[in-house]
Order: structure tokens, then sequence, then C-alpha cells
């Protein structure tokens, strides 16, 4: 095979032609569908195998190509959708030269990479996508993708600051910025962790992944902190707010968060980050530093990141000022934390791969009361994980994959409290947490259809994750257990039509089933299906749409928490009228060992367009539907508790009245600790129990619209970027039939009803200029009666870059950054402190933040 000049592909490659860029309109021959096997490999030598393969010409330039590692590509497609699977993740970019089906390649521009057309410094990676585990195939759930060269130049420093922005994402939960008087008790800033929060559902309902591995939950939330993980060693995050149990298995309820790390990196980058805020506190500097080098056979890489700030105090801003000194508004924290992933072949048929991460991270949180008590939580935070995996070829293009994952995360509490000045108590403690597996799957061609291959995966693997929560200061247990899963599960792809096959409104169809089965002993046992199907109406139309079941076993702190017995007066919840003098009320609250996992049916359509004649415009929106049943709560919160036994509580179905004496001993028999606040004798008066442990009680209802729109126009020798992405929402909740439905999002301490980011932004090869917006809309307060509004926000950021890449001499790949984010500091919305406290807030921690405007300088060099 013959290019322009005349020499063989191999000969131009060596020779280092120049190349043009950028993908156009496919002729006859690129639509035509081939059989391609071409392996991981060097660009040098996969390009040459690729262009014999699909029957054209392709010049590149050696310079281009050297160091680069392409994807493995394997089955039938169009010699399109071939090469973008080629070039995937490589930071290269093809074009077509005129109309005789040449083809040239060579590297993406900057500005493609910052509007996510390119995966930038991580040549060769394995194609991974989430939502399926069909090797390279396509999934019907929507999808984002949040890439590193974004993340920056927004002016983020770690993933959880990422996640905090995505509109699909709730910022409740455990991050830190949540302060004391948040409502739920997941609403904590426990060790100063980031856990995403999709819809909502809560970090619990979140599945969080590392490469497709599970990672260890942190404290007691069963939530993974995705700040642990340095930016500098992540290539993108791939977000799937959609639920995918029958994929993953527990936990996936509202989504797949997958972090993927940089692959087959070649190269050193060090970077610098330094920002504060400008009303004082949360400075904040980063140190970070990524190595990689591949071979012929393997590759290796190493991320390490050093990232500090320094507390908010509630004095430093001007709305917060009427709470006592000593609040903290903003955690200060001092993290360290390392990546390592590798792969080596080890023959033929034999690759190995190896994932590794630790993080230590140390904090200090503190609330002050104005009766002078202060209460600091400085925790330490220990997490690492090991995960390594083996892939076989089987023959026939049939594959083993086996892995195994080991994970421990460890907060270590300490909490003082000082009065006047002076320490009068300290608790010291732990929240230890592991997570171990094993996990197996074959997978490969099964038939043929149309020409197309059905890929079929089948496996199945056991997990244990086990929990304690240890006081050092009296060597107890307050907490101890563990729950273990067997299962099994198969994943097919049909691929009825593929571009090039079909006819006028059926440009594609592919359908997609999955069937997970878990039994949990002495628990439960589970099977859930999700079948997804993508109808490609035109080359620029295509219809998605998935139905499935998710579940979530119980969280490990509520089926394994202290049972705790309190014997109150009556009088103590509005009982007075009713019971004599003397009475007593049973409290029985705490874990419960009976509790069986939480499930869900969700469904989706997504409509995407994607105009051919105009090309780099992608517009996608999504309705999304979720019923969630069985849901672990308390039955009668807090202050709702109050008046339970005045007659008229709606709560009355969680109260036994009259109860035996048999019942009465085998709640005190099974508590782990038993309160008398009623006097002696008390136990002989019960009049009524409160059965307000943990049950399976809640109905959830959930549902709404995703929109986002990509686009990028093309000037002369730069591009216009723009971006947007919204979600509306609509949840409410019910927890037994006496009681009325509960709205949740639009109301405090929950998501907003609607929440966007867009950007606009101009890119050349050496300058980028971005703006962004941001808009959450107001919430309810229904804390009291009348409600009260809380108002919107709207706040503005901007970003300037500048690259040196086209230098020479030391400055050469310099990169700078300069961002701002709410440019004009705009406050959190005023809300009532919780219980009108002078040491809450007056704005609601979850869905705002005190940070107010912050300016930072990013300063990085690549070899």
């Amino acid at each position: 095979m013959r290019g322009l000049s005349g020499l063989s592909v191999q000969q131009q490659l060596m020779a280092g032609a120049a190349a043009a860029v950028m993908m156009v309109s496919a002729s006859p021959a690129m639509a035509q569908t081939r059989t391609f096997n071409v392996p991981a490999q060097s660009a040098s030598r996969s390009i040459p195998i690729f262009a014999k393969q699909a029957g054209v010409q392709i010049i590149a330039s050696g310079s281009t190509v050297q160091s680069k590692r392409t994807n493995q590509v394997r089955g039938n497609f169009s010699v399109e959708e071939a090469l973008r699977r080629l070039l995937e993740g490589t930071g290269l970019v093809a074009s077509r030269v005129g109309s005789n089906g040449i083809i040239t390649i060579q590297a993406a521009p900057m500005g493609e990479a910052i509007a996510g057309g390119a995966a930038a410094n991580s040549e060769g990676a394995e194609i991974v996508v989430t939502g399926t585990r069909v090797e390279g195939g396509e999934t019907a759930s929507p999808t984002t993708v949040l890439r590193t060269d974004q993340i920056r130049m927004a002016g983020q420093t770690n993933a959880g600051e990422a996640m905090r922005a995505l509109p699909q994402n709730f910022s409740g939960g455990q991050n830190p910025g949540v302060t004391a008087g948040a409502i739920g008790i997941t609403n904590q800033n426990l060790n100063s962790g980031s856990s995403p929060n999709l819809r909502g559902l809560g970090a619990d309902a979140t599945l969080t992944l590392l490469n497709g591995h599970r990672l260890s939950f942190g404290s007691f939330v069963q939530a993974v902190d995705v700040s642990a993980i340095p930016l500098a060693a992540i290539d993108r995050i791939e977000v799937v707010p959609d639920g995918a149990s029958a994929v993953y298995g527990s936990d996936a309820v509202a989504g797949v968060v997958n972090v993927i790390l940089k692959q087959n990196y070649n190269g050193l980058s060090l970077l610098t980050n330094v920002g504060g805020a400008t009303d004082g506190g949360d400075f904040k500097q980063q140190y970070s530093a990524v190595a990689g080098r591949t071979w012929s056979t393997g590759g290796i890489m190493a991320a390490f990141s050093h990232d500090e700030n320094s507390a908010i105090f509630s004095n430093q801003r001007e709305f917060t000022k009427y709470m006592p000194a000593g609040n903290t508004l903003y955690p200060k924290i001092n993290q360290n934390s390392l990546v390592v992933s590798g792969r080596q072949n080890i023959s033929s048929s034999i690759e190995a791969y190896l994932d590794a991460t630790y993080n230590v991270r140390t904090a200090f949180s503190s609330q002050a009361t104005s009766s002078g008590y202060v209460y600091t939580n400085t925790p330490t935070t220990r997490d690492f994980s090991v995960s390594p995996s083996v892939r076989l070829s089987l023959g026939s293009k049939w594959d083993l994959r086996v892995s195994g994952t080991y994970a421990r995360s460890k907060t270590e509490y300490d909490q003082t409290t000082f009065y006047n000045g002076a320490a009068s108590a300290r608790t010291r403690g732990c929240y230890c947490n592991v997570l171990g597996g094993v996990e197996a799957y074959a997978s490969g061609p099964l038939a043929t259809i149309n020409g197309n291959t059905l890929d079929l995966v089948a496996g199945g693997g056991y997990r244990y994750n086990h929990y304690e929560t240890v006081r050092y200061t009296t060597s107890a247990t307050d907490n101890d257990g563990s729950i273990s899963s067997f299962y099994a599960f198969s994943e097919i792809s049909v691929p009825f039509v593929k571009p090039g096959q079909g006819s006028p409104l059926l440009e594609k169809l592919i359908v997609n089933a999955a069937l997970r089965y878990e039994r949990y002993p002495q628990i439960a046992s589970v099977a859930v299906p999700k079948i997804g199907m993508i109808y490609g109406i035109s080359p620029s139309v295509e219809i998605k749409a998935t139905w499935g079941k998710s579940f979530k076993a119980p969280m490990l702190y509520y089926k394994f928490a202290d049972r705790l017995a309190y014997l109150y007066p009556v009088s103590y919840f509005g009982g007075e009228q009713r019971f004599n003098n003397g009475s007593i009320l049973l409290v029985d609250v705490g874990g419960n060992t009976n509790l069986k996992p939480e499930k869900a049916t969700s469904w989706s359509t997504t409509l995407s367009v994607h105009p051919v004649s105009i090309p780099r415009l992608n517009l996608q929106a999504t309705y999304f539907h979720v019923n969630y049943k069985d849901r672990i709560v308390q039955p009668v919160p807090g202050a709702a508790s109050s008046s339970v036994l005045s007659g008229s509580s709606p709560y009355d179905s969680f109260i036994t009245y009259d109860p035996s004496q048999s019942v009465v001993d085998e709640i005190l028999a099974g508590a782990d600790n038993t309160y008398n606040y009623g006097g002696t004798g008390a136990e002989n008066n019960i009049v009524a129990i409160l059965n307000n442990r943990y049950v399976n009680a809640a109905r959830q209802n959930i549902h709404g619209i995703d929109i986002s729109m990509n686009y990028r126009f093309l000037l002369d020798s730069s591009s216009i970027l723009i971006n947007s992405n919204g979600s509306w929402l609509w949840s409410n909740q019910k927890i037994s039939e006496s009681l009325p439905v509960t709205p949740l999002a639009g109301t405090i301490f929950n998501p907003p009803r609607f929440k966007a980011r867009a950007s606009l932004g101009w890119a050349n090869d050496a300058l980028s200029l971005m703006t962004y917006v941001n808009h959450m809309s107001g919430l309810e307060d229904n804390r009291s009666t009348p409600s009260v509004r809380i108002d919107s926000q709207t706040t503005f950021d901007a970003s300037i870059r500048y690259n040196t890449q086209n230098h020479d001499g030391p400055l050469q790949n310099v990169s700078i950054i300069v961002s701002a984010q709410n440019i004009f500091n705009k406050r959190p919305p005023y809300a009532k402190p919780t219980s009108g406290q002078s040491y809450y807030v007056n704005y609601d921690s979850t869905n705002y933040s005190s940070i107010g405007r912050f300016v930072s300088v990013t300063i990085s060099k690549d070899w």
C-alpha cells in the first residue's frame, strides 16, 4: 500500500511526513464494515497494520506518533469506528485528505483536549466504557466524561471539587464544608473526604470505582472518598447517572462514578497550584508529580500529590460573624496521596495489571458555643488499596480476566471538648473498614448477526466488607460486623445493525442485556436485570433507552450499630394527657441485623443529536425515573418524637401500646446499653414502646431531565468552545402509609430542583480563555410552618491558560493557568440556623459554599 509520497505507511512513519488534522465525513470505503484484529502496541507498529486491514492509505509523522501507544481493535467495525477506537485516548486525531480516502494522523490541538475531545497524556489506554463490561461496547445509559484538562482549566484541584460542580451530583453527604446543623445522619463532614452523591440519593447509593475496581468505604457512611486519588494520576472520570447493579452489583442505584487512571504514560510532569479565598482562609497549596514509562511489553505510571489548605473560620465571613469565635466553616486539610498503576505482558497470551493507592489525610474542624464550650475534631485518615488482575487470551478471540482487590480505610477521630479554654474531655477512636474480593469473567464473540459480532460476558465472584467502630479510651467496640456476597453475572451485546448496514431511518440498532444474581448469606438473595437499546435513526440522531433493577445491601452502620434502650416519662413525648403519672415510654433505637437490601427500578430515555452537517456539535437530553423502595430509615426523626404519644401523631404505626412483659424483656435483654431516665422501677411501668430502630420502610420516587450541549467551532487557527450541562430533579419520600409524602428535591439539605453549569471559551495551541456560569435554583426551608423560601444563586468563574509547547529550550511544555471562582464573591443565600442556635451556620452547607471568591495559579512542566 502506498501513500501520497509513494512510500509505504511504515516508511512514511519513519520519514516523519507532515500530517493534517480533523476527521471529515466518511467515504463509502470508510462506512464499509471490515474485520479488524489490531493488538494494543506502539503507534508506529499498529498504524501500518490497521491501514492494511482497513484498505486505506495513512500518512503520519514519525515525531507525532513517537512514544504513542494505540488501543486494541478487534471485531467487525466500519473503518471510521475502528479508527476512533484505535486512537481513543491517545492524544492523536485523524482526518481525510480530499475525496481519495487518504487519512492523516497528528496530535490533537490543546483546545480539543480542554473541550473534552482528547485525553491528554494517556496514550494507548485500554478503552474502558463505564456501564458495560463488553470490551469497547456501547452503553445506552447517559454518560458524562470529566477530563483532567477540563478539571484543571476550571481551577479545580481534585476529583471531589469536580464532582461537586456536576449538576447531576449533590454536594451534601460526606464532603468538606458540610457543617454541623445539616439535617440527616449522612450529612456530616467526618473525615474531610469527598464522596459522589448522584441525584442526592446518598453516597451509599452511588458506586465509586477506580479503573473498574471497588474501593473501601470510608468512615461510617458507606461512601468512597474520590479526593484520595491524586488528580495527577487521573485521565478522566466517567459518570453514569443510571442504575447499574446488573453490571456492577450493590450500591449502583443512582449510578456509577468510575475514576480512570492514566495508562501507558510516557514522561514526567511536575505541577504546583497555589490559591486562596480573597475574604481570608482556605489558602491552598498543591504539589504533584506524575511519571511513567512504557516499553514494548508493558508500562508503569506513578503519581504523588501533596495537598493542604487552611481552615475558614466564622469570623472571616461577614455573614457568619454572629457565631461564637472558634467555629470553622471549612476544615483545615493536609493530605498526601500516591497511586501506582502498571501492566506487563508475561507472554503472548497473558497480560498482568496492578493498581495500588495510598492516602493519608489529617484535618481540623471545631464548633464553639456561646456557653464557653468548644468541640474540636482532628481526624487522621489512612486509606490503601491493591488491585491485581490478569488477562488471559483463550483463543478464538475469547479472554479470561481474573482480578482481586484488598482495601482498607481507617479514620481515627480525635474529639476534644474545651471549656473556657481548658480541655475537659477527650474521645478517640476509629471508623475502620475493610474490603476484599475476587472476581473472574470470560468475554468474547458468541455468534454473528448480519455480519456483526455478538459479544458475551459471563463470570462471578466473592466480596467481603467489614466495619467496626472502636473507642480507644474504653477499648470498646461500639459496632462490629461484616457482610459477604457471592455473585454471578452475564452480559450480552447484540448489534443488529451497524453504521453502513442499515436503511433509511435505521442507521444503527444495538441491544444490550445484563443479569446479575447475588447471595448474601443470612440476609437475602437478589437477582437484577437491565436492558438497553441504541437506535440510530440517522448518522445524526440516536435514541437510547434503558430499563433495569438495582439494589443496595444494608449500610453496615445501620445493620451493626449498637442497639440502645431508653426509658422516659411519657410526658417527654406528649403523652401526659393519655397516661397516668409514672407511665414510661420504652424507646428502642439502633442497629437492626434483620435489615434487607434496598431495591429500585429505573428507566431512562435519551435523545442524542450530533449533526453530520455541523461537526463537533453534540446535543443530548435524558428523561430518567427511579422508583426506590425499602429504603432504610430511622422511622421517627428527632423533632417528631416529641409528640408521638399525643394521640394525633402520624407515627402511631411505630408505637406498640400496652406491650406484653415478654416483649419488654426481649428489648431490654437485647440492648447493648440501657439508659433509665424514668426513675426507680421504670421498667415495670412501661405503657408503650417506640420502635425506632433502622427499618426497611421508606419509598422514594425520583425523576427528572438532564440536558447537555457541547460544541467546538473551528476558526482559522483556533477554536470557540461551548459547553452546558443542566439537571431538573423531582423527588419525594413516603415512610409509611400513615404518613404524607414528603418532598425532597428543592428543600433545604436536599438537592435543588434545578442545577446547571455552562462554559464559553476560546483556545488555540498556546492560549485558552474560559468563562463559566453556575446556577442553582432556590430551596424551600420546610423546617417550620409556613415554609420559607431560600434564594437561588448564580456565580461566575474564569480561567486563562498559556502553554509553551511550541517553544524551545527549558520553557518548552510549560503551562500556566490563572483561575478565579465566584468572581463576584456571592455569599450563600440566607437560611435560618438549625434550631435557631448561634453555633450553626445561616445557610444550607450541603448546597452552598462559604469559600466565596477564590483565586489560584497553576504552573506545570512536562518532559
